[in-house]
């Protein structure tokens, strides 16, 4: 969920339209419900996830709220360890918090923050909620860009322990180390392709490898613009809008951002429509359930389905989500990664400098 707004529609109705579709999701049996975090255009309404997380529990009983990204370098670290952990306790434990860098220029700019920092500064963000979370005495820290010069000890803990289950949006070999180290589940994309995502499985697999950590029962997860209909021609009418979405992310990269609208307009280089339909997930339930295996094969274990896309329309919102859950879920919830898929992982060839996921969505051009 993050409420791309194209037609400026206002907030509080967009955001009960998003409250009704993750109502019908958890009476379906979805398992969590994710929350982008953008800033200062209409590619996304979805500048608070804290609060907006803590209005979707209100509206739920069991679906878990994850965020998907929580842009580390754009908090102070105390106070969303601080808030993170409030809200942990409001939800009774039913959060997890997905966390990464950053990757527009556009949007990090509004806060002072130059792109080539977000990195260092994300390292450094997440070591002091780690410490925040974990640590019963008082501390410091010292780094380049945050430091904890008194010494302090942060409360309230976490009610899960010792802190919300962690995902990092990220594709590159430093993601993939640091979320093998630390016991992270990495969130990929599939606009990559699959042939990325098996690289980054690998690449993830030999981290934990040489981390001496367990191989089995890993998590992966991989985020998917997914629309269901009866018919596959059906799905595929909704092109313009996830079109849209997709250019609307490249006019932030660029900077193409007049008054809050992003100038959403094809573009040079625009992916090919037969790779693009590969690597999106629209079509009727049987052709969804035969993707979404060969995803699970190479080692994908939770699928993030991106449906809100481009002013799309909620009641369309609504029969792709009932029909994904009475048809596709069902036939998938079994599934499980085939036991040779760590072994093949470690064998196969790491795919290098095509594509990098910063933040909680992906950029080409080897950024």
């Amino acid at each position: 969920m993050e409420w791309p707004n194209p037609d400026v529609r206002e907030f509080k109705e967009i955001f009960n339209d998003g409250i009704a579709q993750i109502k019908l999701s958890e009476e379906l049996g979805y398992d969590y419900v994710l929350i982008a975090e953008h800033h200062f255009s209409n590619y996304g309404f979805s500048p608070a996830p804290l609060l907006q997380a803590l209005k979707i529990a209100e509206n739920t009983e069991s679906i878990r709220i994850g965020t998907a990204a929580i842009i580390v370098p754009e908090w102070q670290p105390l106070r969303a360890a601080e808030e993170i952990a409030v809200l942990d306790h409001l939800t009774e434990g039913r959060i997890f918090c997905g966390v990464g860098r950053g990757y527009q220029p556009y949007e990090m700019g509004g806060f002072g923050i130059p792109l080539d920092e977000s990195r260092p500064r994300f390292q450094e963000g997440l070591e002091v909620m780690i410490k925040a979370w974990t640590e019963d005495k008082d501390w410091t820290y010292q780094g380049e860009y945050v430091k904890v010069e008194e010494p302090i000890t942060v409360f309230p803990k976490p009610l899960q322990k010792p802190h919300p289950p962690l995902w990092l949006a990220g594709s590159s070999e430093g993601s993939m180390k640091l979320a093998a180290e630390r016991d992270i589940t990495p969130l990929t994309s599939s606009m990559m392709g699959m042939d990325a995502v098996s690289s980054h499985f690998g690449s993830y697999v030999r981290a934990r490898k040489d981390a001496n950590k367990p191989l089995n029962n890993l998590e992966m997860s991989l985020q998917c613009m997914t629309h269901c209909s009866p018919t596959t021609q059906e799905a595929l009418d909704n092109l313009p809008n996830i079109r849209w979405q997709t250019r609307a992310q490249r006019a932030l990269t660029e900077m193409r951002v007049v008054d809050g609208m992003a100038q959403a307009q094809p573009y040079e280089g625009e992916t090919e429509l037969d790779i693009f339909l590969d690597r999106t997930y629209l079509g009727d339930p049987e052709s969804l359930i035969q993707k979404f295996q060969k995803a699970n094969e190479v080692g994908i274990t939770n699928i993030s389905l991106w449906m809100d896309w481009g002013g799309i329309g909620h009641e369309k919102l609504v029969k792709s989500i009932r029909l994904l859950g009475e048809e596709v879920i069902p036939a998938l919830r079994s599934l499980t990664p085939p036991d040779s898929a760590a072994k093949e992982a470690l064998e196969a060839k790491s795919i290098k400098g095509s594509f990098t996921i910063t933040g909680d969505r992906l950029s080409d051009g080897g950024r």
